[in-house]
């Protein structure tokens, strides 16, 4: 019996494919038919602006429209159409709330506060085949990562990528 935290172990999946996504720079926009203007308060949309680089290589397309003003012309496949203000609205407050933890790089909150953005939140049904599925992707995963340590490990001396992935002790 095995019992798994849903909405942590899709946050978990997510950030690894955002992290790969931007660090491989491919990443999957989804183009809006209509574009979405976003109008800002003035400091919300001087931290959109300072992220905006970051925010495209993961798979958004928005570019500025004047004052305060951006205008969305695509998302990452996971937001769901119609969505895409409040998901950047979202991004934003959790990126704020993000950053008062000075031991994470920019990007790293950024792919942090996504991931737990679009990820299955708790307490949502799922069916069975989903939740199987959830569970062998998390597997992979856990394997690729780990795999991906003892490289990192023999051909690095920086732990970086590690600091963030909490691994049980072997006992």
């Amino acid at each position: 019996f095995i019992l798994v935290h849903q909405q942590h172990a899709h946050e978990r999946i997510l950030y690894e494919k955002y992290n790969l996504a931007f660090h491989s720079q491919v990443h999957t926009t989804q183009n809006s038919l209509f574009p979405v203007t976003l109008e800002l308060a003035v400091p919300d949309a001087v931290l959109l602006e300072d992220l905006l680089p970051e925010i495209v290589a993961l798979g958004y397309a928005i570019e500025p429209f004047g004052t305060n003003t951006f205008v969305i012309q695509g998302t990452p496949a996971d937001v769901a159409p119609g969505n895409e203000k409040h998901s950047i609205e979202l991004l934003l407050e959790q990126f704020k709330h993000f950053s008062s933890d000075i031991k994470f790089g920019k990007r790293e909150k950024l792919i942090r506060c996504i991931s737990r953005q679009h990820a299955i939140k708790a307490g949502q049904a799922l069916q069975q085949k989903e939740m199987q599925t959830l569970f062998n992707t998390l597997n992979l995963v856990i394997k690729t990562v780990l795999i991906h340590k003892k490289n990192i490990r023999k051909n690095s001396s920086s732990p970086y990528l590690f600091r963030v992935i909490k691994f049980p002790k072997k006992t």
